[in-house]
């Protein structure tokens, strides 16, 4: 499906348009993609929770210091969205383009000994970038990303690759996006550009393969990592969709140091992990690969009610409020349109379950319910079961 049909499927179910006034690469989300993506988000934020991870929330603006402390504003600086400060560079303010400078600020607020790690922090943000080659919504200049970072004691490296591969492949896997693994360390013809010792990069190299070797995790070794460490990539369809990346510089641009076992002053390993694309580029690949039809846990709406006349509107309410009880995603269309429209516009936004309240389910007190596979009489209850168990 090319990115024409996918934005077409995108805004026909919904999810997400554009405004010629609101600027190219800055999709507006629509209530039914806006669910989507808070569905997964909470699905997200609870698997961390469950791993270790603390949210936190950090600025959309800041000072240009940050990034120049960190020794990747100028290199980077033509994609940012900057308000120039003529007098100090530094004083200018930058829209974030990303977000783990500010966790190595949170990690400085005091001292760590070996004891305080893993640190693990997580964010859901906005991020901003000028990308040049805007993509529909699979590349836009407003980004929703989730990350994280992780600082840990050299010793635990592989345990917390481990555990973060693990994690990825959940969350992944509930998507139902099968996926790739490479590893991508330094070319040997360059080996004297990259940062971090000769020592570091085996260290961290070998972690990385005996973490996916121990896991039975195949993968594909690529002597093209970025020269601040090497990094375990995760592909779909032969495009990027997330990483787990080693940066050997960043803890000392920002000075960041523990008090190891013997009460010396040590630098942690640092890891930035992404746990999908932003959620912008995620919505086009779920798009693309489910053409609408969403898994019954991640449909913006699960069942449509369409009562067949007004006399059946309270008896399609109290369905509407029992469904609400088990926290299934129900609404009543009460347009002025046929039964028939309404029903072809449910099945035309890819509703799941549609609930059809006509005389005799209204006098028996039962629901006549359509999905994909069959449309049949049957007890609210039925019904309740059949999506909270998918």
């Amino acid at each position: 499906m090319q990115v024409t049909d996918i934005n077409k499927l995108g805004k026909e179910l919904e999810i997400y348009t554009y405004a010629d006034y609101v600027g190219k690469g800055f999709p507006i989300i629509l209530p039914n993609g806006t669910k989507i993506i808070n569905i997964i988000k909470n699905y997200i934020e609870n698997e961390e929770e469950k791993n270790g991870y603390e949210k936190v929330m950090t600025p959309n603006v800041s000072k240009a210091e940050i990034y120049i402390k960190e020794d990747r504003f100028e290199s980077q600086k033509d994609d940012m969205f900057i308000i120039k400060n003529d007098e100090e560079e530094k004083n200018s303010i930058v829209l974030r383009p990303y977000t783990y400078p500010f966790h190595c600020a949170i990690y400085k607020i005091n001292q760590k000994s070996y004891k305080s790690l893993p640190i693990k922090l997580s964010e859901t943000s906005s991020v901003f970038r000028d990308e040049r080659d805007i993509k529909g919504i699979s590349k836009t200049r407003q980004m929703t990303i989730s990350d994280a970072s992780i600082f840990l004691a050299k010793e635990d490296l592989e345990k917390e690759l481990m555990q973060a591969l693990r994690l990825q492949i959940n969350i992944l896997s509930k998507l139902g996006l099968q996926v790739k693994f490479q590893v991508k360390t330094w070319d040997d013809l360059k080996k004297e550009e990259y940062i971090g010792t000769i020592e570091e990069w085996e260290y961290a190299t070998k972690a990385m393969k005996n973490a996916l070797e121990k896991m039975n995790i195949k993968y594909q070794e690529k002597n093209n990592a970025k020269m601040y460490g090497p990094s375990i990539n995760i592909l779909y369809e032969d495009e990027e969709l997330s990483n787990i990346q080693i940066d050997f510089e960043i803890v000392h641009r920002f000075d960041l140091t523990y008090a190891n076992k013997d009460n010396e002053e040590a630098y942690p390993i640092y890891i930035h992990k992404t746990t999908i694309p932003s959620y912008e580029n995620l919505l086009s690949i779920l798009i693309e690969k489910y053409k609408g039809e969403f898994p019954i846990w991640l449909a913006p709406k699960q069942v449509m009610i369409i009562p067949d006349g007004e006399e059946y509107e309270d008896y399609a309410k109290e369905i509407e409020n029992k469904l609400l009880e088990y926290k299934i995603r129900a609404k009543i269309d009460l347009s002025n349109n046929s039964i028939q429209n309404r029903e072809q516009k449910a099945e035309s936004l890819k509703i799941p379950y549609i609930v059809k309240i006509e005389k005799k389910e209204y006098n028996n007190k039962n629901i006549k319910v359509k999905n994909k596979q069959s449309e049949k009489s049957m007890q609210i209850e039925e019904l309740i079961k059949e999506v909270t168990t998918c």
